[in-house]
């Protein structure tokens, strides 16, 4: 008999069921003493798919757990992430941060002088040292430039001795001036953008002497790999290129990157951003997200598309016999992440780095000067405030999604979670059942 997954919104419960049960809830109006018998009836009524609470009873139950989370998530882990340069050796179209600052020819990096701030103002920000994170993320613009290579080897040594090691968001293309860094205990794992075959990616991941970029970063990948170092490949995909994907992972299996065992390959769907020049936008076509995962469906590369960890959270609580853990918030933003730009300001966030309107502080002197009704804002976010989240299904599953999108007025990421929900929910069900 055809078998179904039924999942709970805020209970976390999740059950394997036959095909009539579902469609029978997914159609029930009322409940009558002949609808279920009543042992199952207690089960359903135990596991929250059959309820007497009213819309509004169960919409107050959702805050509530949502607030509890948040206040839980305030009080754990601070995440740090380091602004190494604004500058940029890429001018990739698509590229959300302000023009101003990556493409400008005044060189912006940390000082030692800086550096020493921003590990001051971290022991500031979280004085309890079991509470920071031990990982710190190197963002830019682009951090691994050469240029760099002085400052960002203080920075890392420096920052070893106090127990940190590092996660970089690169383009890779100058990632072999830093071998001596990749390492297990300095820079453990970097994240390097292809965006498809050596044509495709090109065309999209422009250097700004234009240069070809594929070769080298590639060649720059494997002597990462051999490094012992991790290394993570994120293709941006719109209508344009996502169905060169496939091949590309292809390529990446034939040259051998697969036989490394701390090597990934994920796809992200492009979305537009305010950024985007008009000129540029003729490089790009923005994809529904409904054809985005149709396409890696029709390749067979469904598993790389960007879940957010669903499939996972959602498989283990299948084999294990727990509920799916919730999220009260979508990202650290909300509670406990902080970004320090290599001027002193202090962000809540990689997507907002370098807007002033979005500076929550500045560690320039010893004392942090918090703008502190932004700190608020940012904070107190939640689904409970949105009453859009606060009614979704989806709700404790998505944490709402992006704060920074959400405050501009976007809701890009709405269709794209419920999509990529159901697909983690089929993959789940097929491993738990074969």
């Amino acid at each position: 008999m055809e078998k179904q997954i039924l999942i709970h919104g805020y209970t976390g419960a999740i059950d394997i069921v036959n095909k009539n049960l579902a469609d029978q809830l997914m159609t029930l109006q009322e409940i009558n003493q002949k609808t279920f018998s009543s042992e199952l009836l207690t089960f359903l009524m135990k596991r929250g798919y059959v309820t007497d609470k009213t819309e509004e009873d169960e919409y107050s139950y959702v805050s509530r757990i949502v607030r509890t989370l948040h206040q839980k998530e305030l009080m754990s882990y601070k995440t740090f992430t380091f602004v190494i340069s604004y500058n940029c050796n890429f001018r990739c179209p698509y590229c959300f941060e302000n023009r101003n600052k990556k493409d400008t020819e005044f060189y912006t990096t940390f000082s030692r002088e800086m550096v020493d701030k921003a590990y001051l103002a971290i022991k500031n920000i979280e004085s309890r040292k079991p509470l920071r994170n031990k990982i710190i993320t190197l963002y830019g613009g682009e951090p691994l430039l050469a240029r760099n290579k002085d400052i960002l080897t203080y920075l890392i040594l420096e920052g070893h001795k106090k127990g940190y090691k590092f996660h970089a968001i690169s383009n890779g293309y100058e990632l072999d001036h830093f071998l001596e860094l990749l390492s297990s205990d300095l820079i453990f794992k970097v994240q390097v953008t292809i965006d498809g075959t050596k044509d495709y990616h090109n065309q999209r991941r422009i250097h700004y002497q234009a240069l070809d970029t594929f070769d080298k970063i590639i060649s720059n990948i494997e002597l990462a790999l051999k490094q012992g170092i991790s290394i993570t490949v994120r293709v941006n995909n719109d209508n344009r290129n996502v169905e060169n994907f496939a091949q590309l992972k292809a390529y990446f299996e034939s040259i051998g990157f697969y036989t490394y065992p701390n090597f990934k390959l994920y796809s992200a769907m492009l979305h537009n951003n305010e950024a985007i020049t008009n000129d540029e936008k003729t490089a790009l076509t923005f994809s529904s997200s409904r054809s985005y995962i149709s396409k890696h469906k029709e390749m067979g590369t469904e598993k790389t598309c960007k879940d957010y960890g669903l499939y996972q959270r959602i498989y283990n609580a299948l084999k294990e016999k727990k509920p799916i853990p919730f999220k009260g918030t979508f990202c650290a933003s909300q509670s406990g992440g902080y970004v320090l730009d290599c001027f002193g300001d202090i962000y809540p966030c990689w997507e907002v780095v370098g807007n002033k309107e979005f500076c929550i502080g500045n560690y320039l002197e010893k004392d942090i000067n918090w703008n502190d009704n932004l700190v608020e804002k940012w904070h107190t976010y939640d689904i409970s405030m949105n009453s859009f989240c606060r009614k979704c299904k989806y709700a404790l599953y998505c944490g709402g999604g992006c704060v920074a999108h959400v405050m501009s007025g976007k809701r890009n990421h709405c269709s794209y979670f419920q999509n990529i929900f159901d697909l983690a929910v089929k993959r789940a069900l097929c491993k738990a059942l074969y």
